[in-house]
């Protein structure tokens, strides 16, 4: 398969502080891939030096099998739609004017039906000046622009970031599409819940480390039910349970896991407990799961 994008020992140094750190990584055509870190990680720098925003330290971006070189890193744009968040060197553009100006700079215009598609989805504020938009009807402006060329490569940053549950959906339905007819995706995000649901591939990054390379399903999969019984006497959990704490409490022991077996017969094991004092079962999301994955993988800084 194509490999659509890669970055080869990527760095970026600002002063003594290294915001990215020798960073090597691929995407193929029609991937959807996933990229997740805390506030600070790295994402937003990563994501500046592929667009050619940023000039690397050292190392190596390549887009569509050509290195991105600055000043002309530009040139293969035409093939990328992207929002990165930050629009406010057009605020005194309205959201009609701005969108206009990206389909020229495209070579396109916005009287697509791809463009009217989008315009009914999000249904957008177009008439205001975008320093007076909501974050969330900033976001909408952005999605629009990056998605109404049909690009081959899109490349979002914290694309979700500020809409309300219904157009989240939208957005997710965009990805869909645009991985069905063989687009590719790179999206960082807080959403664990979307990354799992249209992303095949996870990238972690940490300090401005790549820590984790890993298919979606492994990330869901690490999810489960979180179950505290506290108990009479000191007990062990279940085969196939993974344990969180254990601990004396008032009146005897608290024992707290994850289980993600399916098999697993909690009933029954739960049934065999010396003199039952309490009990509590919650799911255990895949963004806890995320964190737990998190605080385990070190990173050099």
């Amino acid at each position: 398969m194509t490999t659509i994008m890669e970055i080869k020992n990527l760095s970026k140094t600002y002063g003594g502080f290294t915001a990215v750190r020798n960073a090597s990584f691929s995407v193929k055509k029609g991937e959807v891939v996933g990229f997740v870190g805390l506030n600070g990680a790295g994402k937003s720098t990563t994501i500046n030096m592929l667009l050619g925003f940023q000039k690397p330290s050292q190392g190596e971006v390549y887009l569509f099998n050509k290195k991105v070189t600055l000043p002309r890193a530009h040139k293969s744009h035409k093939r990328i739609g992207f929002a990165t968040g930050d629009m406010s060197l057009f605020d005194g553009m309205t959201g009609a004017q701005y969108l206009r100006f990206v389909a020229r700079s495209y070579g396109s215009s916005t009287k697509t039906e791809n463009f009217k598609s989008l315009v009914e989805r999000f249904d957008p504020q177009l008439n205001k000046k975008l320093s007076t938009l909501s974050r969330g009807n900033k976001q909408k402006i952005a999605l629009i622009a990056a998605f109404m060329t049909q690009p081959d490569l899109i490349i979002l940053d914290e694309p979700s970031s500020g809409l309300d549950p219904l157009m989240q959906q939208h957005f997710l339905e965009l990805v869909r599409e645009a991985s069905q007819r063989g687009a590719t995706v790179f999206m960082s995000s807080h959403y664990l819940n979307e990354v799992i649901d249209v992303c095949s591939r996870v990238l972690l990054i940490k300090n401005g480390e790549l820590v984790k390379d890993i298919p979606a399903a492994e990330l869901e999969a690490q999810a489960g039910k979180l179950v505290r019984v506290v108990t009479k006497r000191k007990v062990t959990a279940p085969k196939g349970a993974e344990l969180v704490d254990t601990q004396a409490v008032t009146g005897g022991y608290a024992l707290q896991f994850i289980y993600k077996d399916k098999s697993l017969r909690l009933q029954e094991w739960l049934g065999t407990l010396p003199q039952l004092q309490d009990i509590s079962i919650t799911d255990h999301s895949a963004q806890a799961a995320f964190e737990d994955l998190y605080q385990e993988e070190p990173s050099n800084v």
